[in-house]
C-alpha cells in the first residue's frame, strides 16, 4: 500500500511516528507525503490537553473525508487514553484500526488485516520496540532521540503518567546504536527528549545516568547533542558544568519551570521554589560559555491569585530568560488539579496569558535588538521560498521551538552546514542577516 502519516503533538510523538514509518517500509509498503495520494493514513495523535484531543479528532475526520483514502489508522496517545470510548458503539467509526506505541512493529499485520476487511485494535502488547531504521521527518541533518517514555513526576496538572505509564528508560547501548544509525543517515545534531530527560536511567540503573549517556554519545561522530526537558531540581552543578565544558554539547538547556510562585508550585506538586529556580538560573549564567535557557510557564492554575500571577511576571522581568513558551492551564479529567477548588475562569486565563506573553515579548525584542551588528553561527535548515531566504538555527536556539534566523548568501550553501551570519534586522523573535566571508 501507499501509506501517509499525520504526526501531532510533541517531538516525542514525532520519534514514534518515525519508528512507525520505519516498520511500514520494513513491511514492504511505500510512504507518500500527501493524504490524497495514500491508500492508508496513520494519524499519530496527542491527548495531553483537550485542545490536542480536538486537533487529533479533526485530523481523523479530515483523513476519512478524503475520497482516495481507504483506511484510517489512529495511533498514539488518543487510543491510550480513551480506547474504551473510541471503540464503543458511538465512538470513532471513522477509524479502521487503533494502535499504540508498543505495537508499532505490527503495523504490517494491521495493514494486512485491513485489506481483508477486518477492523483492528492493538494496544498494550508489551515494551516499545524500535525499528531497524527510522524514517526521518525532520530535515535530514537533525533528529530527535527519545531516551525514555512515561513519567514518574506526578505533577497535579498532567495526564501523561495515566496515558504513557511509569518512566521507562532505554539502555545506553540502544541509544548509542540508534544514534549511530542516525549519523549514518546524515544527522549532525541529535536532540534528546523525554518527559524528563534528567531522570534518565533511574529506573534502569538505579541512579541518574544522563551524564554517562552524554559521554557515550559525544564519543560518536556527531557534531552536536542538545538537551530538552531537563527538570530544574535535577539540573545538577555537574550536568551544567558538563554542558559548559563539552564542545559537542549545545550551549542550551530547556528547563520547564511552570511557575515562579511558591504557592502555585506547591499546588502543582513541583519540587522547586522561586528561590531554587533563581539559583539554577544563576548557576547556568555563571558559566563562561553562555548557555541559553529555555523554559515554559503555565498561567491560570487553580487558585492562582493576581498576586501569584504578578510574581511570575516579576520573575520573568528579572531573570530575562532566552526563550520562553506559555500556555493556559487546561482542566484534564483524572488529574488531581481537575478536582481542586478555585478553578480560574476562562476569561481570566486568557487575559493572563496575553499579559505574560507581552512581558516576555518585550524582553525578546530587546534581546533581538542587541544582536544587531553581531555575527552568529547558523546551521542551515532550509529555504523559505515565500521569503526567498535561507533559514536556520543557532547553537543557542532549538529548531522548531525558538526564533529563526533568515539569511542571504552570495556563496553556495548546503543544508546542515553552519555559516557565519551578520545580523542586520530583527522582527519579533526572528533575526535577519547575510553570510559574511572570512575577510569580513
Amino acid at each position: 500500500m501507499k501509506v501517509g502519516a499525520i504526526s501531532l503533538g510533541c517531538d516525542k510523538n514525532r520519534t514514534d511516528t518515525e519508528q512507525l514509518l520505519g516498520y511500514v517500509v520494513a513491511a514492504g509498503h511505500s510512504i507518500v507525503n500527501k493524504v490524497e495520494e495514500a491508500d492508508a493514513v496513520i494519524v499519530n495523535t496527542c491527548s495531553f490537553l483537550q485542545s490536542a484531543v480536538k486537533e487529533s479528532l479533526d485530523a481523523v475526520f479530515e483523513a476519512r473525508a478524503c475520497s482516495t483514502v481507504k483506511y484510517v489508522i489512529v495511533a498514539g496517545c488518543l487510543p491510550l487514553r480513551y480506547i474504551e470510548e473510541l471503540r464503543g458503539a458511538e465512538g470513532l467509526p471513522e477509524a479502521d484500526a487503533f494502535i499504540d506505541n508498543t505495537a508499532y512493529d505490527r503495523i504490517g499485520e494491521i495493514l494486512e488485516r485491513l485489506a481483508r476487511g477486518e477492523k483492528t485494535v492493538l494496544l498494550g502488547q508489551g515494551e516499545e520496540k524500535r525499528a531497524r531504521e527510522r524514517v526521518i521527518t525532520t530535515p535530514y541533518h537533525y533528529a530527535y532521540l527519545k531516551v525514555a517514555d512515561g513519567c514518574d513526576n506526578r505533577c497535579t496538572f498532567c495526564a501523561i503518567p495515566a496515558i504513557r505509564g511509569a518512566y521507562r528508560s532505554r539502555s545506553i547501548e540502544q541509544l548509542v546504536s540508534e544514534t549511530e544509525g542516525l549519523v549514518a543517515q546524515g544527522v549532525k545534531e541529535v536532540i534528546l527528549v523525554a518527559q524528563d530527560v534528567t531522570r534518565y536511567g533511574v529506573d534502569l540503573y538505579g541512579s541518574p545516568r544522563l551524564l554517562d549517556l552524554l559521554r557515550a554519545l559525544v564519543a560518536l561522530p556527531i557534531e552536536k547533542v542538545r538537551l530538552l526537558y531537563c527538570y530544574p531540581d535535577r539540573c545538577t552543578d555537574e550536568l551544567i558544568d558538563y554542558i559548559d565544558a563539552e564542545p559537542k554539547i549545545a550551549k542550551y538547556i530547556d528547563m520547564p519551570m511552570q511557575h515562579a510562585s511558591d504557592g502555585v508550585l506547591k499546588r502543582m506538586n513541583r519540587k522547586d521554589t522561586a528561590a531554587s529556580l533563581r539559583d539554577r538560573i544563576a548557576y547556568v549564567r555563571s558559566k563562561p560559555s553562555g548557555i541559553a535557557i529555555r523554559s515554559t510557564f503555565m498561567v491560570g492554575f487553580p487558585q492562582e491569585t493576581e498576586e501569584e500571577f504578578n510574581e511570575l511576571c516579576d520573575f520573568l522581568r528579572e531573570e530575562r530568560l532566552d526563550h520562553v513558551g506559555f500556555f493556559a492551564y487546561s482542566r484534564e479529567e483524572g488529574t488531581p488539579a481537575a478536582r481542586m477548588k478555585g478553578q480560574v475562569p476562562y476569561a481570566v486565563k486568557r487575559r493572563r496569558l496575553a499579559a505574560v506573553t507581552a512581558v516576555q515579548s518585550a524582553i525578546m525584542k530587546e534581546r533581538a535588538e542587541r544582536t544587531l551588528g553581531t555575527v552568529v553561527e547558523v546551521r542551515m535548515d532550509g529555504i523559505d521560498y515565500d521569503k526567498e531566504l535561507f533559514y536556520g538555527h543557532t547553537e543557542r536556539s532549538a529548531p522548531e521551538s525558538d526564533g529563526t534566523v533568515y539569511f542571504t548568501s552570495d556563496q553556495p550553501t548546503e543544508m546542515g552546514q553552519t555559516y557565519p551570519v551578520l545580523i542586520e534586522k530583527s522582527v519579533r523573535t526572528d533575526l535577519y542577516g547575510r553570510v559574511v566571508r572570512s575577510e569580513e
